[in-house]
């Protein structure tokens, strides 16, 4: 997009293009042990300071990996993640797509997701209860995070984590949209000869709205 294009309204259409594939056409890989089916996925995306998009786009500070966060290593600067890398932190696991041209952070927090045993061909049963009949989701994103943790990203020459594309043919209408969990809205100003960014939230808390979590409701199908 254009920097005139980064809106909430263009967005919501490139996050929804985005969830389609993320949730319906393909799964992540771990070996080839186990696949990861995700049916839930929050978007986050964070304009730095010199970013061209910092006016056109409410910035989301909650995001890990930034610049600067509040308490933390003032002034610090990180390296921009190459095209849906995974990044694991204390929430769970991001698949990150940001740009080092236009200078933001965006990601897909994985909220909902079932694992299915290649051995056994089956789903695993992480919690006590599920719908009969339908895979067995798990809305812990931390728990996934533990989960792929066991396993090392690079062994030798090999990946061990990987997207596998499987193309369908569903349509748009089969995802639900709704606010993300404990996102809120951010007052901002900036101090000091360095411009640091100083971030405090809305009182009384504001929740952001914004409708950037998305969810299947098309049922997986394992082939």
């Amino acid at each position: 997009m254009d920097v005139d294009e980064f809106n909430d309204t263009n967005l919501m259409n490139k996050f929804e293009d985005i969830a389609m594939t993320i949730l319906y056409d393909g799964y992540i890989q771990v070996r080839n042990d186990y696949r990861i089916y995700i049916k839930t996925v929050e978007f986050y995306i964070h304009p730095e300071e010199d970013s061209p998009i910092r006016n056109t786009i409410d910035p989301d500070p909650i995001v890990y990996h930034r610049d600067y966060r509040k308490g933390m290593f003032p002034c610090r600067k990180l390296p921009y993640f190459p095209l849906m890398t995974l990044h694991a932190h204390v929430s769970g696991l991001d698949i990150t797509f940001e740009n080092e041209k236009r200078k933001y952070r965006a990601s897909a927090l994985i909220r909902a997701y079932a694992i299915y045993d290649m051995s056994t061909k089956s789903f695993i049963k992480t919690k006590k209860k599920y719908k009969e009949g339908e895979a067995p989701y798990d809305n812990r994103s931390t728990y996934l995070y533990d989960f792929i943790n066991g396993f090392s990203l690079i062994e030798g020459n090999k990946n061990n984590i990987v997207w596998i594309d499987k193309a369908t043919d569903v349509p748009h209408n089969a995802l639900k949209t709704s606010s993300r969990e404990n996102v809120y809205k951010y007052d901002y100003e900036y101090k000091g000869k360095r411009d640091v960014e100083i971030m405090e939230m809305k009182k009384p808390k504001e929740k952001d709205m914004r409708q950037w979590r998305f969810t299947r409701t098309n049922d997986i199908c394992v082939k």
